[in-house]
């Protein structure tokens, strides 16, 4: 075996190069990452940090540089450490918080003008850096991780009731329109907005509780709040004004399917990880008022250090009087994608894309697609996110499980997220229509 003294590391410490390719990119880019000047058959470790706010997470990886004294990330197995095998982008989705960090964190971007700094190094041998205090270091560099492309401009939104951010990519458009939300933790997360509109998109960053004046309970949100914002979005000279997408995660996806059944402003809808009922409290719009499923605490069940599993939650929408809240999706005429992970411990969200998709069925309707996940949790986010299990649920203010094992995980998150876009362009933007004339 290859034993390297102090002294002959120092030396190679002088050498050795790490190159990452692009350096600065968006979230979503693949990077190339290659390691120069190793001896041969050197066994190495690699080591991604990252440090948001009081926030730290890293990874590591075990590699032996071939016979040229070289590691090619995207060609050669990791030997160990986070990942196993051959994965450009391993260090970045199996990073975990580094010891000594609260419970249940979950890596999300609160400021996205600017970057994920991501602190890569190269260490002599095979090393567990999770538990071992500033080993030498070869060589390091830094990568820049952005949600926010270059020239994509972000407009807070405060008129009428709508609050948000609006975000608009560079160039005269007009741009196809997506409205993105989030679901129950409340407030404005709006970092997949700010990467829609790097990919092209005018995207509105909708909160619609527990932001700034709006209410602090879901229970006082209607519908046509979300059509007013439909409204406002497709008003705006930026945006194509033939109808929008809408893209919303639990809580917001089962708001989606209630707006592609009921407003025509609506021409693609996706809805990840949700329920196919309106869930929680009854949901007015207009004239009626749309029924509920109830939350039922008897059924959560929490563990010895009280982390709660809410999979079951839900009262039953196959019998009286939860069939009541299903929501009608066979009355949309827009195409709609489902996107669940068979392992979402915290709503049964392939259930429920089945129940929508068999009332679809059973009126003759095929403008639906399941995107399905084996080893996929419930928090599905742009590619390479870290995998999240469970997570302090702020609203509630309880820990829940979210399921998932990070490399399904991190395989559904890069497939769906390429599928979504796809699947938006086709449907909502006239310039991707034209282009095929």
């Amino acid at each position: 075996m290859l034993q390297i003294t102090r002294t002959q590391c120092r030396k190679l410490s002088s050498l050795v190069k790490l190159l990452v390719t692009p350096a600065k990119a968006l979230v979503d880019d693949k990077v190339d990452i290659t390691v120069e000047r190793l001896a041969p058959r050197q066994p190495v470790t690699l080591h991604a940090r990252l440090v948001e706010g009081t926030t730290r997470f890293q990874s590591y990886a075990h590699y032996r540089a071939d016979d040229m004294g070289r590691v090619v990330v995207a060609k050669q197995p990791s030997l160990g450490g986070l990942y196993k095998g051959v994965d450009q982008m391993g260090l970045f989705w199996s990073m975990q918080p580094s010891p000594g960090q609260k419970t249940g964190l979950r890596l999300r971007k609160k400021d996205v003008s600017t970057p994920f700094l991501v602190d890569l190094s190269v260490h002599d041998g095979h090393l567990d850096v999770m538990e071992q205090q500033n080993p030498a270091v070869l060589v390091t560099t830094r990568l820049e991780r952005w949600y926010l492309g270059k020239g994509v401009k972000r407009i807070p939104l405060k008129e009428g009731r709508l609050r948000g951010a609006l975000f608009l990519p560079p160039g005269k458009g007009p741009f196809p329109g997506v409205i993105d939300m989030f679901g129950s933790t409340g407030g404005l997360a709006d970092y997949r907005s700010a990467l829609l509109a790097s990919r092209g998109f005018a995207t509105l960053g909708l909160a619609f509780f527990g932001y700034e004046d709006l209410p602090n309970d879901m229970s006082d949100v209607d519908l046509d709040y979300f059509e007013e914002a439909a409204d406002w979005l497709l008003s705006h000279p930026k945006v194509q004004d033939h109808g929008i997408g809408a893209v919303g995660t639990s809580k917001a996806g089962e708001i989606v399917l209630a707006m592609a059944t009921y407003m025509k402003q609506v021409s693609a809808a996706v809805s990840i990880s949700s329920y196919s009922a309106i869930s929680y409290a009854p949901l007015p719009y207009k004239d009626m008022v749309l029924p509920c499923a109830r939350w039922m605490a008897d059924q959560i069940v929490f563990t010895e250090d009280r982390f709660a599993n809410v999979e079951n939650q839900l009262e039953d929408i196959t019998t009286e009087p939860g069939i009541h809240a299903c929501i009608q999706v066979e009355k949309s005429h827009c195409p709609i994608l489902f996107v669940a992970g068979e392992d979402d411990i915290n709503i049964p969200s392939v259930f429920h894309a089945n129940k929508a998709i068999d009332r679809m069925k059973a009126h003759g309707k095929t403008n639906y697609t399941l995107l399905k996940y084996p080893g996929t949790g419930h928090l599905i986010e742009p590619p390479y996110t870290p995998h999240c299990g469970f997570y302090f649920h702020g609203a509630f203010r309880v820990y829940v499980y979210a399921g998932g094992e990070p490399k399904g995980h991190a395989t559904a998150q890069e497939d769906s997220w390429s599928k979504i876009l796809g699947f938006l362009r086709k449907n909502i933007d006239r310039r991707e229509a034209r282009s095929k004339l």
